[in-house]
């Protein structure tokens, strides 16, 4: 199922300083439940490949798109 991971970022060192990414994601379970548990690990990923930000919350969104 096509969800939109949608994250809320921040910069480490001036954390008031926020932005929201969208990310498209296909291919996690039609349960939101489960699909969030799913997103977890790109998140982290995400984390990971973007050094000086911090996500502050992130949610999955069904069948969102731009």
């Amino acid at each position: 199922m096509l969800y939109t991971l949608v994250m809320m970022v921040c910069l480490t060192d001036v954390p008031q300083t926020c932005e929201q990414r969208e990310q498209m994601v296909d291919g996690l379970a039609m349960n939101p439940g489960t699909a969030f548990m799913q997103a977890q690990p790109l998140v982290a990923q995400w984390i990971e490949t973007h050094p000086g930000y911090f996500v502050q919350r992130w949610r999955v969104l069904p069948g969102r798109g731009s």
